[in-house]
């Protein structure tokens, strides 16, 4: 708060519950008082988030006197027109969301003179979620609103909050340059908050299968431990990697908080069971997306309360949302970064007293890696959030936005550019007809948008923007929203979709309509949609000097198509596969920009067997991504990777990064194998261009990264998940440092460059 009062720019990156909110909330409340024409915007990543933190401020200021009121307002996506109005004409604070800035406010920004002119503070909170190519995004949002904040004489103080991330700071200045220019941020990371002894716990469950390694069900674990901190009475937030896995959890819970409090007659008929069931049903709550907004407010306030004593979340509660305190956090599964284990476990703690974390290990790769190695969580410095606004592909859309909302003058600088691209990009624009230069009288001239539709409506900052599936009840109700991506791995007809353990059967999905119809159920078993993904490159742009049915590299245009062909039915009990069922619904398909290159001859002489050259090739891939994601600044969710088995232009299975390929994958891979890194958003970002114009110097790092990681022969971590060839021809970091160096070689020889 010193540091605010004094006029800088100020970062908090400290852990959960230490008092954050509070010193964006109180500097905000003291320049209202002081001069009722100050205003702040408070940018939130969520609509969930921005509302809980309005009503927070306005319990802050509940006892002020009437004529020192502070209004405080949400504006978003759901708020009613009247009240978006209101807001704009009297709210001093305004909670709204990157979404919201980028489409409704910016290219309306007459409508807010009067809260851009008097702007004192702008709040970034949740600032570790501003990343990669959403991140990218939002640092070019932050860079129109600044220009217009100039045009309207404001310049607002930054006052970011994050959770402990690498270099907070660096990220806050990637996406606001002009901090730089005023001296730097002030970095606050030192928690003093009160905060009681930690334990963590790791546990690994059993082998249970001697030859093959498998271990117990990490659910079934989850549950006992969530279980002996249920009985004790201990408030417990359990996170579930999936929102299928949220679902299991929550019913197996409430039937076991039922089962012991139904007494000797208990059962689902006699009133003892149901008033159990019921208890149970207060006490074991879900929580997760495609919950209506409704429901989810009802469970943080059952939170709040008490009245709820163990929450099954996916990463929606990861964020600030204010649920009170919990003593214990478990979680089911390592998180996938060290970020966010700590961040998870933070939400367990009240003041002073002790808190429990306790991380369940699965059988996959990575976590059983986490468990060997106890230094990988406890020893290392949490990973860097990475963004790079400056990426073409990203930049040029948002300065013909600019120039929609206001001309750009020939001589103009725009936030973040040096004056040399500035012209750079203006002129490039103006050529290809996306802007119009606009001679001046006085010769200076400007940059204008020609047409009346507004550039913001084309650029979807969070990847492609589809209508979500409704879940409707007999009655028409609308019980929950399913993401359109998500809509034929959970609505297919005869899924089990539950919503906080209660099972509904889907009796028919409206693919044109976005609507499914379902029907509660007594089901003692879950589904399973068996998803495919598979690419290749249908147009090359720029094939290399040896493109050729065997080996060579280049960049084309890839089309990437998810396929769904069935559903398996589980037994809730034992997990065993019970029945099966053919699914028909569109696959959803991708076109977006890839590069390739294919396994030079020297590589395919030194690795003789083809499951070998695969397994070989498909953890290069996957350290490729990894480190191409690293230095272009970019989320590894923003790219994928690929092997196929003969020139990409025939379909090659493609890998998320954890999902490991069945043998017959592996044996297609294995014939000629090429390595594709595709963008995982329409159109593509340019990211993997990027990646391939670097030619040898990706290699460099990429080699550097995997000789240089901790292991012996080879982790999850450098080589990604296991595969068939890895098991059956011990296939290890050796083999994968053969492929890239023979890559980097050719792409010496090839002269790759960024067409």
């Amino acid at each position: 708060m010193e540091a605010i009062a004094e006029g800088r720019d100020v970062v908090l990156a400290t852990s959960t519950a230490s008092g954050k909110s509070l010193c964006f909330q109180v500097p905000i409340i003291e320049a209202v008082l002081r001069d009722p024409d100050a205003r702040a915007l408070m940018l939130f990543p969520t609509k969930a988030l921005g509302r809980d933190q309005v009503e927070s401020m306005r319990q802050l200021t509940g006892s002020l006197p009437r004529d020192a009121a502070v209004g405080v307002a949400t504006y978003d996506g759901d708020t009613p027109p009247s009240q978006r109005r209101a807001a704009r004409a009297r709210a001093h604070a305004i909670a709204t969301n990157p979404d919201m800035l980028h489409r409704g406010v910016l290219p309306h920004h007459d409508a807010w003179g009067r809260v851009l002119a008097g702007l004192r503070y702008l709040v970034l909170d949740e600032l570790h979620t501003y990343r990669g190519l959403f991140g990218s995004h939002v640092g070019n949002v932050l860079r129109r609103l600044w220009r217009l904040c100039r045009h309207y004489g404001a310049r607002p103080q930054v006052i970011a909050c994050s959770a402990t991330i690498a270099e907070p700071g660096a990220l806050a200045e990637s996406l606001c340059p002009w901090i730089s220019e005023r001296g730097g941020v002030t970095l606050v990371d030192e928690d003093t908050s009160p905060c009681g002894p930690r334990k963590v716990m790791v546990v690994n469950p059993a082998v249970v299968d001697e030859i093959t390694g498998v271990r117990r069900d990490y659910i079934k674990i989850t549950r006992g431990v969530t279980s002996v901190l249920r009985r004790s009475g201990v408030a417990t937030l359990a996170f579930c990697r999936t929102r299928r896995a949220v679902e299991l959890l929550t019913r197996y819970l409430r039937d076991d908080e039922a089962a012991e409090h139904s007494g000797p007659r208990g059962g689902a008929r006699s009133g003892d069971g149901l008033q159990a069931q019921q208890q149970a049903n207060s006490a074991i709550r879900g929580y997760r997306g495609g919950y209506l907004p409704d429901r989810r407010r009802e469970i943080e306030r059952a939170l709040r309360d008490g009245e709820a004593r163990v929450v099954a979340s996916t990463n929606a509660l990861e964020l600030g949302v204010d649920i009170g305190g919990m003593d214990a956090v478990v979680l089911a599964g390592y998180p996938g970064t060290r970020a966010a284990t700590w961040q998870r476990a933070g939400r367990a703690g009240r003041r002073g007293k002790p808190s429990l974390a306790v991380m369940v290990l699965s059988s996959s790769p990575l976590d059983q890696f986490v468990g060997a190695e106890p230094s990988f969580l406890f020893d290392r410095a949490v990973e860097q959030a990475r963004v790079d606004p400056l990426n073409p592909e990203v930049l040029l859309p948002h300065i013909r936005c600019a120039a929609q909302e206001l001309p750009i003058s020939q001589h103009e600088v725009l936030p973040g550019l040096s004056a040399q691209d500035t012209t750079l990009a203006l002129e490039y624009l103006a050529d290809r007809g996306a802007l119009f230069h606009e001679p001046g009288p006085d010769g200076e001239g400007c940059y204008v948008v020609v047409g009346g539709e507004s550039p913001a409506e084309a650029i979807a900052i969070r990847g492609a923007i589809e209508e979500n599936f409704s879940v409707l009840d007999p009655a028409g109700e609308v019980l929950a929203q399913v993401d359109y991506e998500d809509g034929p791995l959970y609505l297919h007809p005869g899924a089990i979709y539950p919503i906080e353990g209660r099972p509904y059967e889907v009796r028919e999905l409206d693919w044109e309509g976005r609507k499914a119809s379902v029907r509660p159920v007594s089901a003692n078993y879950y589904t399973v949609a068996v998803s495919k993904l598979r690419v290749r490159v249908v147009d090359e742009v720029e094939p290399g000097p040896e493109s050729g049915p065997t080996h060579g590299m280049g960049t084309g245009y890839a089309h990437v198509v998810r396929t769904v062909p069935g559903f398996k039915k589980i037994r809730l009990s034992t997990h065993e596969n019970i029945g099966f069922g053919p699914i028909t619904l569109p696959d959803l398909e991708l076109h977006t920009t890839a590069a390739y290159w294919g396994l030079p001859p020297k590589a395919m002489a030194e690795l003789h067997e083809p499951a070998e050259r695969a397994g070989a090739a498909l953890a290069a891939a996957h350290a490729m991504r990894f480190v191409a994601a690293m230095l272009l600044m970019c989320d590894t969710g923003d790219l994928g990777h690929a092997v196929t088995g003969g020139h990409p232009s025939a379909w090659g299975i493609a890998l998320s990064g954890t999902q490991a390929p069945d043998a017959l994958a592996t044996i297609e891979a294995g014939g000629y194998p090429h390595i594709v890194l595709f963008d995982r958003n329409p159109g593509g970002a340019g990211l993997a261009v990027h990646a391939f114009a670097m030619g040898p110097t990706l290699f460099d790092r990429v080699i550097a990264t995997v000789t240089g990681c901790g292991c012996n022969e080879g982790c999850p971590t450098c080589m990604g998940p296991s595969t068939e060839a890895a098991e059956q021809y011990g296939v290890g970091r050796d083999a994968m440092v053969v492929v890239l160096r023979a890559l980097r070689e050719a792409a010496v020889v090839g002269g790759a460059s960024p067409a």
